[in-house]
């Protein structure tokens, strides 16, 4: 019976040993993939011009890889942002510069692609609003225009202490 015992003891041991082991490998295999995945994805295909095909393996590699290898964690997410960008998606390059940042705030090349990606980015929302604004107006004045109204009779002017709108109305006489 304390035969039995015994090799049921050496048998858990050498389960969780094993167990121990499978982790320890998936966590290798994990970061090498990750920086495989890396390194291939620049040079097969960003350099390539495939761009959307290094945006997959880039994305593939920032869910293999660990997160204590900031390292290879920033650099999937620095050619992503740049592979983002390629593909003219902006908002999304902003997205993963700032998750660099969250992990490293003194990273160089983030930095100025923060700088650089935030601007395009406020531009285009700009533009994107006074294209949103024109067609409102457009559509106001097809409204309006039935009443022989149009939205230049309207004003809105913004109060400064609390900065709400005041819309105010001039008709204006036709000659």
């Amino acid at each position: 019976n304390e035969l039995m015992d015994e090799l049921s003891v050496e048998t858990k041991d050498v389960k969780k040993a094993s167990e121990a082991k499978e982790q320890g490998n998936e966590y290798v295999y994990e970061a090498i993939a990750c920086e495989f995945t890396c390194a291939g994805a620049w040079c097969r295909f960003f350099k390539a011009g495939r761009y959307l095909d290094a945006y997959d393996l880039y994305s593939k590699a920032l869910r293999l890889c660990p997160l204590e290898d900031e390292y290879a964690y920033n650099k999937a997410y620095m050619r992503r942002s740049q592979a983002y960008e390629k593909l003219d998606k902006m908002d999304e390059a902003l997205q993963d510069v700032k998750a660099v940042l969250e992990i490293d705030a003194t990273i160089p090349s983030a930095i100025d692609a923060e700088k650089r990606l935030s601007a395009v980015v406020a531009e285009r929302q700009e533009k994107m609003k006074a294209e949103m604004l024109d067609k409102l107006k457009g559509f106001g004045n097809t409204i309006l225009g039935k009443f022989g109204l149009s939205t230049d009779n309207f004003q809105m002017v913004q109060d400064p202490t609390t900065g709400s709108y005041n819309i105010n109305f001039s008709q204006t006489k036709k000659p």
